[in-house]
């Protein structure tokens, strides 16, 4: 099992509408596999780590899932998107948003994420990444 910080841009995709049904598809830009464990960090204007998830599965392709997705989807899907595989996420936390988080971009910054996070970096790569995160989820 590998955990993992991945991106989400609240302004392409309802995250939050997504993560209030009991499972959802994501993208998978990375070697993900099923029991992994994912921190979704929202970008601006929240700018902190939302949600937490568990791999369910692997290997969906967006045709197989579209009516599943595109309610989440907002404008045009990626021209890139159906060449992505899919994955089947559960969340199992999700956190209040403010300014002042602990999982704010801030706060990773100052305990080594560093540059910016533009895809899926496994935290095992980053051990004092990934202990702050673990030290300081609700």
């Amino acid at each position: 099992m590998a955990h993992w910080l991945i991106p989400a841009n609240t302004k392409f995709y309802d995250v939050f509408a997504a993560f209030a049904l009991s499972e959802t598809y994501w993208p998978m830009n990375a070697k993900i596999s099923a029991g992994d464990i994912l921190y979704i960090y929202l970008a601006a204007p929240y700018k902190q780590i939302g949600f937490v998830c568990e791999v369910l599965e692997t290997g969906f392709k967006l045709d197989k899932i579209i009516d599943e997705v595109r309610p989440f989807i907002k404008g045009e899907p990626d021209g890139d998107a159906p060449s992505k595989p899919f994955m089947k996420l559960k969340a199992t936390q999700s956190f209040p948003l403010h300014e002042n988080s602990l999982l704010s971009l801030q706060y990773l910054r100052e305990h080594g994420l560093n540059g910016m996070l533009m895809g899926a970096r496994k935290l095992e790569n980053n051990p004092s990444l990934f202990e702050y995160i673990e030290k300081n989820l609700p």
